[in-house]
């Protein structure tokens, strides 16, 4: 019997040593803030009974965001980012890559040869949900059976192929209850297949798709809709969902032929909601703004009465998604914006805004836009994506130099596989560095393509199509602009198909009612269920691995769910372009049962050479993470694990942790004086955070008392810091001794 433990040195409220480090922990960061004369430190930390709540910052991290579920988080590099803010997972990798416990405390693995037995047990750390419930083992059981679902397309399914039981479940084979990941309280027994690379699998929980989840939140709500509002959601991250406000525009329509309607049986008088028999239109619903809050019970033990920012500074976070560019500019300018996380294109591209830009950190994302054909659509009567010429002839004439430079923060795609992820387990060699090839059909090459079309006996004028992409991303627009312009040139009709997001239409059975209060996404409902000829995406890697890029486009690991329109004969679904290669299906099954990540490296460069030549998926640019902050927030005090966190491979949710502002009570008044300024000009836009014109006829005094998501930067905190608290409370106990 071979046995290993591994415990965890972390800056959590773990098992082993809770309270002498994390009162080492406060000592440092107090004394930290003492030194740059920061509020919130000065006089103590933040009690639960106190006025004063910790800082309230507003940033601008992204255009918009529609649903936080971490499993539906990889399809766009922002809402990524955003999750990461809510949602904390077992590991996570650090500075330098390396895999570092976040909601695990210590991990042992049992090996027994001759049974041929091998397990894992995984201790949580001592931290709780949102609503201060303990996260426990079940929350992981629940969070992974639900992506090995075989009712439910997760890709992330696969990462969790090598336990016992989970691929026969996913599969249609077996049953939930044979899946071999059991829970008891904090503990968490995995019991695996046979024999693993145990620091691939660790390097598998990295990923937010593996995040745990609440069943009683999850289970409860419409399974699709549960991450959309604070109401329904619950978090397990630094920070949770507080507000989110959306904004109505009239003037745009969306059909969706995915609604459901209500309809009365006239015999039985039952109500039943189908989906829609046909398309109807819709009008534009999108968010104006959202806030999130600290998670007040992250890493903190309530019942000791430890302080509120014992492991997250700010407050609250306000995101403002409604700002026009040159606001946008004039509020950072001025110190009202303090963190911009997705840089707008129109910062990039003119050159106004070069000497705002010219600081940017930029790292990888480990993300690629691309764009899926749809192998399965009927274009001018025929499947035209199924020919394997014409999609290597649209790859070509792609000049993915030119769009990565108007881009600024991309780089050209020469694989499938971003920049930053691993070539096996280590970040010592990535994916990339370990390509020498020049994929042929990844060259900017016109005539070539042309003649693949000719020899292939396409014509191009006798077929229109459309590319779909997403109405909130304008990274995703000028990409299909690009690429339309250069298949147009090719004599190819190509159209736009701009899919919104509109209040939700759907009546759900539990409740007899339309939840209006949430917005459906049509561009991701689209991109989910195939109905689409052309689309563009980020493909975000799930984890550093390559194997959780490649793989799904193999049938057996394609996360899609399953085919049972045949009794007792249920069929694994393709990948959603429709893409089926026998020889790749033989290739993915070989590169699985090798279990040390160093030596199915060679076959993974093997599978993308593969892709790369059939050209299901056309890699456009690798993403880049690009990000401002403002000279008044400070980040220095932004550690984990003992480290500064400024790398390829932290969340969002650990950068801004303990963000802090220099001069607090001067940022309040900045920013009261910027809306003061703009007040006239946002009342009267129907799309900005006053929302649908609710506020034009109120004036800027009784505008100050309404409940609006600024309210927070007029109210006029007393006392507004820790200091002036203990001042106040000293001088209060001065008065009950006289």
């Amino acid at each position: 019997m071979k046995q290993i433990n591994v415990s965890f040195a972390i800056l959590h409220n773990n098992q082993e040593e809770p309270t002498m480090k994390k009162r080492l922990i406060a000592l440092f960061l107090c004394l930290a803030s003492l030194i740059v004369m920061l509020p919130g430190c000065s006089g103590g930390k933040i009690s639960p009974d106190s006025e004063y709540r910790g800082e309230q910052l507003t940033m601008y991290l992204t255009e918009t965001v529609y649903d936080l579920d971490p499993a539906r988080a990889y399809k766009n590099e922002s809402t990524r980012a955003v999750v990461s803010l809510l949602f904390d997972t077992l590991f996570v990798l650090d500075e330098n890559g390396k895999v570092q416990p976040s909601l695990a405390a210590s991990y042992t693995v049992k090996e027994n040869k001759e049974e041929n037995e091998y397990f894992m047990y995984i201790t949580l750390a001592n931290t709780n949900w949102s609503d201060n419930t303990p996260i426990s083992a079940d929350d992981v059981v629940f969070a992974w059976k639900r992506l090995l679902n075989p009712n439910n397309s997760y890709e992330a399914a696969a990462l969790l192929f090598d336990i016992k039981g989970a691929r026969a479940y996913s599969e249609g084979e077996g049953s939930k209850d044979d899946v071999q990941i059991i829970a008891d309280q904090k503990r968490l027994t995995i019991q695996f297949e046979g024999p693993i690379d145990y620091d691939q699998f660790l390097l598998n929980l990295t990923s937010l798709a593996l995040a745990p989840l609440r069943e009683d939140y999850v289970g409860s709500y419409k399974d699709s809709d549960w991450a959309k509002k604070p109401g329904t959601m619950i978090c397990s991250g630094p920070f949770k969902l507080s507000r989110i406000s959306f904004a109505k525009n009239p003037d745009i329509e969306y059909s969706d032929i995915n609604y459901s309607e209500k309809v009365k049986d006239e015999t039985t008088g039952k109500t039943n909601y189908p989906n829609a028999t046909k398309p109807d239109d819709f009008e534009e619903s999108r968010v104006s703004a959202f806030v999130i809050e600290r998670n007040s019970y992250y890493y903190r033990n309530s019942s000791k009465d430890e302080n509120l920012d014992i492991s997250v500074t700010p407050y609250k976070i306000f995101v403002d998604c409604a700002m026009s560019d040159e606001d946008l500019a004039e509020a950072y300018k001025s110190g009202v914006i303090t963190y911009i996380g997705d840089i707008p294109l129109a910062f990039r591209t003119k050159e106004e805004y070069k000497e705002l830009i010219s600081d940017a950190v930029v790292e990888d994302s480990l993300s690629t836009n691309l764009i899926y054909l749809n192998e399965n659509a009927k274009i001018s009567g025929d499947k035209l994506f199924a020919i394997k010429e014409v999609r290597q002839a649209l790859s070509m004439v792609i000049d993915r130099e030119a769009i990565a430079k108007a881009l600024v923060f991309a780089e050209a795609a020469n694989g499938l596989v971003p920049t930053g992820v691993f070539d096996s387990n280590s970040a010592k060699k990535t994916f990339r560095d370990a390509v020498d090839t020049q994929y042929q059909y990844l060259q900017f090459n016109v005539d070539a393509a042309k003649k693949l079309l000719a020899d292939a006996k396409i014509d191009p004028a006798d077929y229109s199509f459309s590319i779909t992409y997403a109405a909130y991303d304008e990274v995703h627009y000028y990409v299909a602009k690009a690429v339309a312009d250069a298949w147009n040139e090719l004599g190819f009709d190509v159209k736009f198909n701009a899919r919104g997001t509109v209040a939700n239409n759907d009546y759900y059975k539990g409740t007899k009612e339309i939840p209006l209060d949430i917005c459906d996404d049509l561009y991701y409902e689209d991109l989910i269920s195939g109905s689409f000829e052309v689309i563009i995406l980020d493909l975000v890697a799930y984890s550093a691995d390559p194997f959780c890029v490649l793989a799904p486009y193999a049938t057996q690991f394609s996360g899609q769910a399953m085919d049972m329109s045949q009794v007792n004969n249920y069929q694994l679904s393709n990948h959603v372009t429709g893409y089926c290669s026998e020889e790749y299906n033989l290739l993915m099954e070989e590169i699985f049962k090798i279990k040390k990540a160093e030596d199915r490296a060679e076959k993974l460069h093997e599978a993308e050479k593969k892709l790369m030549e059939d050209m299901p998926v056309i890699p456009v640019v690798f993403n880049k993470s690009a990000y401002i902050v403002n000279d008044n927030l400070d980040l220095n005090n932004s550690k984990l694990f003992g480290k500064k966190k400024s790398s390829d491979y932290y969340p969002m949710g650990a950068t801004l942790r303990y963000a802090t502002v220099d001069n607090y009570d001067a940022y309040l008044d900045d920013c009261l004086a910027f809306i003061e300024s703009k007040y006239e000009e946002y009342k009267a836009n129907p799309l900005a955070y006053l929302g649908n014109g609710a506020f034009v006829d109120v004036t800027w005094e009784d505008f100050k008392d309404e409940s609006s998501y600024y309210k927070y930067l007029f109210e006029k905190i007393t006392p507004k810091t820790v200091k002036e608290q203990a001042k106040l409370e000293k001088e209060q106990n001065k008065d009950k001794k006289k």
